[in-house]
């Protein structure tokens, strides 16, 4: 399981990257894993990450992602706006909801508590991000809720 952690984080940081830096993602990821995966993979105490997950989040991200900032801004209190939001907490949002829309053989429980550690690890508003994705997963994972 922590290569799947590795992953959640490799693939924040990298979607970060595409989203804030303006770069071709499949470039990016390639580099990434040439580069980067490896001290992901040490920092978690693992051989490697689970690239076939990290590969799916990312792209899945990229895929559904007018989708997901849907799902954001409607979760957010009357008066907030996507755009008021820190670059590390949207881009911790939009890869996870994207895992609980996506990833449905994962528990609501395991996605949550795994993004707001990493929310925690880069001083993100944990308890926002606690809270968007508990009314992302009501609306997505009504059976699992």
């Amino acid at each position: 399981m922590r290569e799947r952690s590795g992953s959640r984080i490799a693939a924040v940081q990298l979607y970060f990257q595409y989203l804030f830096v303006e770069v071709d993602l499949e470039t990016s990821l390639a580099e990434y894993l040439k580069h980067y995966s490896s001290d992901v993979a040490k920092e978690m105490n693992v051989r490697d990450i689970d690239i076939p997950y990290f590969k799916k989040l990312v792209f899945d991200c990229k895929i559904h992602e007018l989708l997901i900032r849907e799902l954001i801004s409607s979760s957010l209190a009357v008066g907030w706006n996507i755009d008021r939001l820190s670059k590390a907490d949207l881009t911790i949002l939009l890869v996870a909801i994207c895992e609980l829309k996506n990833m449905v053989k994962t528990p609501v429980k395991v996605i949550i508590t795994e993004y707001t550690a990493i929310a925690e690890a880069y001083n993100g508003d944990v308890s926002f991000i606690n809270a968007i994705l508990d009314k992302v997963a009501r609306k997505l994972r009504t059976k699992e809720i």
